[in-house]
């Protein structure tokens, strides 16, 4: 309701109450109540606003990448007809004017979703979608110059459903695309000016000192859970924080289980318990241990330990049980419970390894980790994890600076020029190693033969080589040996920054009349020069350097999309595009760093898609996607309109089609509907959301 409609309401009011009079008096008095001015009027302001309640279902039965987990561990899931979201929220638009040649501008908004996981995705969060001051800026003029100081949106891109050049606002992927590209946007403190240039042109200056803000991506908000049970977590967030299959959570329970060998078998073998006992078994791998079963002339555990570690040196026969396998052991000890009578374990509650070690199409960490000697988890005894942003300050010496000429020519072609320096939207997580008090420890791998006997090559009585080993290990600053009995239990720390780089982009759109229709052509490249792009080396992984396997390299990229726009049958809007993503500098190799003789991939990581699930999935070389749009208005005064947009990925033939519908009851209220459905591979960018596929309903009223 605005404000001039409450001043009249208040008016009658006052007449309903006013004393009596006989009706002869009333006919022949007349009442005139003065006009008066309301606060906003006397303010020079205009208030309007609106409410808005959007409540969600999902379509099918499923789980989310980060689940909430039940007191056996296993993950929650979610029934078609469940509640998928419960979205309720106050928009207040202010707008004032200052002199003739200045004004303001505010929204201001209250948001919830109550079906919603966690507070930081529940209520409001600043630097998100859900904050409460959306905008607040100031607008001015100097002569020719637009002035615009304040929290802002700023929008180069216009392609749909992507954001290749509309790099200004980093974005808020709570519902991974599901909102309007204005409510996904993050507004940032700023500063543009507009200068024209002839009769055509346009110069943008964009300086943006709030810096310190990036893409909102679930399963990185809350590191401590993972943000689990969000929606929209996706597989490689999921890889670095999730509750089971993160590497932040995988590595203190890959700790304990070290722990538990260095102490017996955790308490099997009480009288061969040392501190260090793993240190000497650089020629055992994970692989090797888990091969012992017995079979085929292989020993089992006991009868391995009773040839290796002679009673006199602490082991008894017999304390592990004839029959034990390896495969048995690693996994009782992974995964049983502490009171466990047969085989104590740690309890682990992470993907670390499940009943049976498989190497050759991995699944879980020691499956990936299958050349691992147990010398190198003597260095994982015990270890902690840590996450730590790393973020950028926001000042005036510090900012990200944009320029932007816009044209046109005489015979209709628009186009842009675009140049940004600016700090990434996308975080960098890298991963080190630490000691006590924060010191830097630096990985080291060292590579040695064995004879088939397990001895190493060159002691006596050993013979030829017939495999080698990588051991790993940390090393202090000093170049000395970093040991957790004397030292304490290192610490992996993942650490989420920023990167500064240049995007350089331009963009087109050309309208041609036929005689059947109007055409429109239109496209976006972009060159982003400097990126920091994940590459996975499964090599390192497989023999415990964590750190080496997953580094972020400088890469550059070229984006670009061209988009036809036809409009048919009246009033039916038409849309079509191709997208690519190019990585020139993708790499794609098998590599034996270590010489073991077992070749590993080394490549190109998408962090939206890796997980240990899909092999650590790589990334294209040309990420290319297709989409088509259309849009129809219907009923008279075209009240209601129909919208749909198909999203198609390239290689993995994973998908996103969005329908939705709006009905203008009236001109305060608005109805919608939205039906947003995922499919195609489950390891791809739309794919991996099938069972977050879901309709919506809600409705909005304007006052």
């Amino acid at each position: 309701m605005k404000i001039n409609k409450i001043a009249l309401s208040a008016a009658l009011a006052a007449l309903l109450v006013a004393p009596a009079v006989s009706f002869a008096d009333e006919a022949e008095v007349e009442v005139e109540e003065p006009y008066q001015e309301s606060t906003a009027e006397v303010l020079g302001i205009e208030i309007s606003g609106d409410l808005y309640a959007d409540f969600g279902v999902y379509t099918g039965s499923g789980q989310t990448h980060n689940p909430l987990r039940n007191a056996d561990n296993t993950p929650q899931t979610h029934d078609a007809g469940d509640a998928s979201r419960n979205l309720m929220k106050a928009n207040l638009y202010i707008n004032g004017e200052i002199g003739e040649e200045s004004s303001w501008h505010a929204q201001l908004q209250a948001i919830t979703d109550t079906q919603a996981e966690g507070d930081d995705f529940r209520y409001f969060r600043n630097n998100s979608e859900f904050e409460a001051v959306r905008e607040l800026y100031f607008d001015t003029t100097l002569g020719d110059l637009d002035l615009r100081i304040g929290k802002q949106q700023v929008v180069w891109g216009t392609a749909d459903g992507v954001k290749f050049l509309d790099i200004i606002n980093p974005t808020d992927f709570r519902y991974w695309g599901q909102e309007t590209m204005e409510d996904s946007r993050i507004p940032l403190w700023m500063l543009t000016a507009e200068y024209p240039i002839g009769d055509d042109g346009s110069l943008q200056l964009v300086y943006v000192p709030q810096v310190n803000v990036g893409n909102q991506i679930s399963g990185l908000i809350d590191v401590e859970t993972g943000d689990q049970g969000q929606q929209f977590v996706s597989l490689g967030a999921s890889t670095i924080t999730g509750k089971y299959n993160g590497f932040k959570n995988i590595g203190p329970d890959m700790g304990k289980v070290a722990g538990a060998f260095t102490q017996g078998f955790n308490g099997l073998m009480p009288n061969w318990a040392n501190p260090n006992i793993l240190a000497g078994f650089k020629g055992m791998t994970v692989g090797m241990f888990t091969g012992m079963d017995g079979q085929d002339g292989r020993p089992d555990v006991d009868q391995f330990l009773q040839s290796t570690i002679p009673g006199g040196s602490g082991y008894t026969p017999g304390s592990v049980p004839s029959g034990v396998t390896g495969n048995m052991m690693l996994s009782g000890i992974a995964n049983n419970q502490p009171d466990n009578p047969q085989m104590p374990g740690v309890g682990a509650t992470t993907n670390l390894m499940g009943l049976e070690l498989n190497a050759a199409n991995p699944s879980s960490m020691f499956d990936y980790m299958a050349n691992t000697t147990f010398a190198t988890f003597d260095t994982f005894v015990g270890i902690n994890t840590a996450y730590v942003r790393d973020r950028e300050k926001n000042d005036w010496d510090n900012g990200n600076i944009g320029l932007r000429y816009k044209g046109s020519t005489d015979g209709g072609f628009n186009y842009s020029l675009n140049y940004y320096y600016h700090y990434d939207n996308n975080p960098v997580i890298d991963v080190s190693w630490q000691g006590t008090g924060g010191r830097a420890l630096t990985a080291n791998a060292t590579t040695q033969g064995f004879d088939q006997n397990g001895r190493p090559v060159g002691s006596p009585g050993a013979g030829g080589e017939a495999y080698k080993t990588s051991t790993m290990s940390l090393e202090k600053a000093d170049g000395s040996h970093y040991d957790y009995a004397t030292d304490g239990p290192a610490t992996m720390v993942f650490t989420e920054s920023q990167n500064k780089i240049n995007t350089f982009g331009t963009s087109f759109d050309y309208a041609i009349d036929t005689p059947a229709m109007p055409i429109i052509l239109r496209g976006e490249f972009v060159y982003d020069k400097g990126v920091k792009a994940p590459v996975v080396d499964l090599d390192k992984l497989s023999y415990g350097d964590i750190a080496g396997a997953m580094k972020n390299l400088e890469a550059d990229f070229v984006k670009y999309i061209i988009g036809v726009d036809v409009t048919v049958m009246t009033n039916l809007f038409l849309s079509f595009q191709f997208m690519d993503n190019w990585n020139l500098d993708y790499i794609d190799e098998t590599v034996d760093q270590n010489g073991d003789g077992v070749a590993h991939s080394r490549h190109s990581a998408n962090p939206a898609t890796m997980n240990m699930s899909n092999g650590m999935k790589a990334a294209e070389e040309h990420q290319i996607m297709y989409t088509f749009f259309f849009s129809k208005p219907f009923l008279e005064s075209d009240a209601m309109r129909v919208n749909n947009i198909f999203l198609l990925e390239n290689e993995n033939l994973g998908w996103w089609n969005r329908l939705d519908l709006e009905y203008s009851w009236s001109d305060d209220i608005l109805f919608s509907a939205a039906w947003n459905q995922y499919g195609g591979d489950k390891n791809g960018v739309f794919g991996q959301f099938e069972d977050m596929s879901n309709v919506q309903v809600g409705v909005k009223y304007i006052f």
